[in-house]
């Protein structure tokens, strides 16, 4: 891959950009889209960083070097560093799916938990996951430490946006289908991952429910999910089955009570969507025992768990109510400064 670098920049935590300070983020793999570009804006505001792809100079690097997404390319992150490693130069990668390597059956797994217990021997390497250890004591088996998800965190950096959507047309449609209801909103791209299915079953089967809560989605939902769709919008759940603006989706936040994080055990890992929920102090459904459903429990962050049994549903009727501003931004801030020293540590760098 050809190196591509680009300006450094100055961070909202007053870092100089200028060489003693800057990093590198060696940008393997990662396909450019826009939560792609988002996430790596975002970093830059973190630090001064020069963007390269992997090449014989980004390996070289005499600054530290941050992989921002460990999966994209496991094995040029392991060799890089490994070699930079030798050469007494740091190297941190963010991992951000951390169970497949430690409950995976295959091979490739089993090799990939392997290389990562034998990469924490290695001095200037950390590799971080972005949940705490404490919802799997596990990961320490296989990463040197461990940082929020960014994504509970970086509206703070982007100074979080109070005022109202500026074209509330869904907001509109979405309260009148309410009817004084409260709504519980599942956000984004929706498939079996995500839980959509049970979503759907959950309404469409429970006229209790339905009597208290809408459900509604916008994003657009896989092919493979028309039949429990169907049945869903049959049973009057509001639905926008296609791509949904950034003002949309504020839109769809904005109306929200409640938003579905309740996702399916192949998927147990950060999400984004529950993390622009906790920031904007929107209570989250979450599947009992998931590792985002521990993390409610440690942050004390408001959440309704449900399992497969017959009944769980009936908790959805009880929504707890959004928390207070100042909690948090308290928390946000928390959750920042806790990652911000991490991140400094593990690539050498003095604040």
């Amino acid at each position: 891959m050809e190196c591509v670098s680009e300006i450094p920049q100055r961070g909202p935590e007053g870092l100089a950009a200028d060489s003693a300070k800057s990093i590198t983020l060696l940008d393997i793999g990662m396909v450019e889209d826009g939560h792609r570009a988002s996430y790596v804006s975002f970093l830059s505001s973190l630090f001064p960083l020069e963007r390269m792809g992997f090449c014989r100079r980004a390996v070289f690097s005499r600054r530290p070097v941050l992989v921002p997404m460990v999966e994209e390319s496991f094995l040029i992150y392991a060799a890089t560093a490994v070699i930079r490693s030798l050469m007494g130069r740091s190297t941190a990668g963010l991992l951000f799916r951390p169970l497949p390597a430690l409950y995976g059956n295959g091979v490739r797994l089993k090799a990939k938990y392997l290389l990562l217990a034998l990469l924490r021997r290695f001095p200037r390497v950390t590799t971080l996951t972005i949940l705490p250890f404490e919802v799997e004591p596990r990961f320490a088996e296989i990463a040197d430490d461990w940082i929020h998800d960014p994504q509970l965190w970086d509206l703070e950096e982007q100074k979080r946006q109070s005022a109202p959507p500026s074209t509330p047309g869904l907001l509109n449609q979405l309260h009148a289908s309410a009817g004084g209801r409260p709504i519980c909103m599942a956000i984004g791209r929706q498939d079996r991952s995500k839980g959509f299915d049970w979503f759907c079953r959950l309404f469409a089967e429970n006229l209790r429910l339905r009597e208290s809560v809408l459900f509604a989605f916008g994003g657009k939902v896989s092919q493979d999910l028309a039949a429990p769709l169907e049945s869903f919008t049959r049973s009057g759940g509001f639905g926008c089955n296609r791509f949904v603006s950034d003002d949309e989706l504020m839109q769809l936040y904005s109306g929200a009570d409640l938003v579905w994080c309740a996702y399916d055990a192949s998927y147990d890992q950060a999400s984004g969507i529950f993390g622009r929920a906790v920031q904007l102090g929107i209570p989250v459904v979450v599947r009992k025992g998931a590792l985002i459903h521990r993390q409610c429990l440690r942050e004390g962050i408001p959440c309704v768990a449900i399992g497969t049994a017959d009944h769980d549903w009936e908790s959805l009727s009880h929504i707890p109510p959004r928390e207070p501003r100042a909690v948090v931004l308290a928390r946000t801030r928390r959750m920042r400064d806790e990652s911000l020293q991490t991140l400094h540590k593990a690539l050498d760098l003095r604040r």
